[in-house]
């Protein structure tokens, strides 16, 4: 049965099958051509997936996202943001990637983070002279930072699939998820001085203080959520729910929010949330017969056949999740290979916090990576620059991503060292 859902999987999305379709179809197609298995596994799989407390965590920070872009939430962080670092060589670069990683602190999704940064962002840093394919790669690549920083929707889906404490979940990206917005700027920098790109004038201290203000209660929710969760106040799940009703709130408090946009948002977070729940779904008959012919086995036995070092396993690892990203949209990627993959953590003796760190981080390069790189559609699509005009210079982000995960393969303690303290 193996065979027949592997060759069946490839064949569907050769024939450009969107890939959550092309997971149920496959699995349908290896039970009718084996015969072994009843099909009402199909439909028992589906409901299995979606059975599950921690996973209502995700349409409510998916909803979250899109109440903080309607609610003007946005808009303000990039203003607090700018006051910080729009001074700096290249400054509208960094001002992108720090409202990412203060958004990220509420949404947890790379996609609402790219939508709304990049809607903002990206015609503002066209007007002012940066050019349109390093406006539309800072922003895909700090984008990435969204399920890195807690909260995170993959840590959550991650959770929900190993029985793994989300709030531990979520501490090991905070230090890494801090870095690869370092190196973003870094890289950002370079490209600055490289571009001959000028610096802007720094702000004065009453425009940063009026930024500060506006600004307060948005960078508020992060430090909420984070303590909530960590501290044992609420759950993953209901921290969705209060940072929904704050940004709500939010939105409503600064008049951006009206009935009228309210359920054009809410449509847009449900549309949002079921392709997301369709993925999953479709990922769990796929994973149960990958489980049933042994396949996470059969790929344990070759890692340790070609070493039996835990450094090189890693690496093959990091190597297979990248090359997956190449073709495989990330939580796809994610629901497939994780039930595969754990139990190669497993054996070779990964602490699961530091490894599901490093498949998080896998797949968001994967989600900035051409051909597929969602990420880069999204911000194209946000910024209204034809895909055709971003070229190779993603790559050139990438490597600082990739620096980051080197970082965090040589020293575990960056992704482990804040969920070991509770």
């Amino acid at each position: 049965m193996l065979w027949e859902l592997l060759i069946s999987f490839a064949v569907f999305l050769i024939l450009g099958v969107p890939v959550a379709f092309a997971m149920g179809l496959s699995a349908l197609t290896a039970l009718l051509l084996t015969g072994q298995v009843s099909l009402m596994l199909i439909p028992q799989r589906l409901v299995v997936a979606m059975d599950s407390f921690s996973l209502m965590a995700v349409p409510l920070f998916i909803l979250a996202g899109h109440l903080m872009n309607t609610g003007g939430i946005t808009v303000r962080i990039i203003r607090f943001s700018e006051v910080l670092v729009g001074h700096i060589r290249g400054g509208l670069s960094h001002v992108n990637v720090l409202a990412s990683m203060i958004f990220s602190g509420v949404s947890g999704s790379s996609t609402a983070d790219a939508a709304g940064i990049g809607a903002v962002l990206i015609p503002s840093m066209v007007k002012k002279g940066y050019d349109e394919d390093w406006a539309v790669c800072i922003t895909a690549a700090s984008s990435t930072i969204g399920p890195i920083i807690p909260p995170s929707i993959l840590m959550v889906i991650y959770g929900s699939m190993t029985r793994l404490s989300i709030g531990k979940l979520f501490l090991s990206g905070l230090i890494p998820g801090f870095l690869v917005g370092l190196s973003l700027m870094v890289m950002g920098y370079l490209l600055a001085v490289l571009r001959k790109q000028p610096s802007q004038a720094r702000c004065s201290m009453g425009e940063a203080w009026r930024a500060f203000k506006d600004a307060f209660l948005p960078i508020l929710a992060p430090l909420i959520i984070l303590v909530g969760i960590t501290g044992g106040i609420f759950t993953a799940t209901e921290a969705g729910v209060i940072a929904s009703i704050y940004a709500l709130f939010l939105g409503f408090l600064y008049t951006e929010i009206t009935l009228a946009n309210l359920g054009k948002t809410l449509l847009t977070a449900a549309y949002n949330t079921t392709v997301i729940l369709l993925i999953i779904a479709c990922a769990s008959s796929f994973g149960w017969i990958l489980a049933r012919e042994q396949f996470p086995v059969l790929l344990v036995n070759l890692l340790t056949s070609l070493s039996g070092d835990p450094t090189v396993a890693l690496i093959l690892v990091i190597i297979l999740m990248l090359i997956v990203g190449l073709f495989i949209e990330g939580l796809a990627a994610l629901m497939i290979f994780v039930p595969v993959l754990v139990p190669v953590a497993q054996t070779f003796g990964f602490d699961p916090i530091f490894f599901a760190l490093i498949m998080v981080v896998c797949i968001q390069i994967g989600a900035v990576t051409p051909p597929v790189g969602m990420l880069l559609f999204v911000s194209c699509s946000a910024g209204g620059v034809p895909l055709k005009r971003v070229g190779n210079l993603i790559w050139f982000f990438i490597l600082g991503l990739l620096g980051v995960l080197a970082l965090v393969v040589i020293f575990p303690a960056l992704a482990t060292y804040l969920p070991g303290l509770i």
